[in-house]
């Protein structure tokens, strides 16, 4: 049975390179599945946790901060600029860094959001450590 070949590559190195049944992930139009014989396609990839099933039909997890998609005859290639599998997400430590930061986020606004480009930084990393509490939970559950 064909399968689809998955490539996920970040500035550290290649994170996987298998054989999978499917996947899904958030692009941004929104979720997409894609299945054997997918169309061709090329997309943002959103910040969301994609999701692949191996040969064994077992889902793995893995936390994206944006990157791009492409599918091509059974080939899907993804590049991101940060990706982590769910079960190298210590999840204590994401769920302390998320905390913080909303701590920390309480206290702004829009303008001073505007104006303190800190707290804008604070608020992607908060946006981060809550999508690596997801996957982290997604792949526990």
């Amino acid at each position: 049975m064909t399968k689809i070949n998955l490539e996920l590559v970040t500035p550290e190195g290649t994170l996987v390179s298998q054989e999978v049944d499917h996947l899904t992930g958030i692009t941004e139009t929104g979720e997409i599945g894609i299945y054997k014989d997918h169309a061709a396609l090329k997309s943002k990839l959103q910040i969301g946790t994609l999701k692949y099933f191996d040969e064994n039909n077992v889902a793995h997890y893995i936390a994206v901060m944006n990157g791009i998609i492409e599918v091509s005859k059974n080939k899907v290639s993804i590049i991101s600029d940060y990706a982590i599998r769910a079960e190298n997400i210590d999840e204590a430590r994401a769920q302390k860094k998320a905390d913080d930061l909303k701590a920390e986020l309480q206290i702004s606004n829009e303008n001073a959001k505007t104006a303190n480009p800190n707290l804008l930084l604070a608020e992607a990393r908060l946006q981060k450590h809550l999508l690596l509490l997801k996957t982290a939970r997604l792949q526990r559950d």
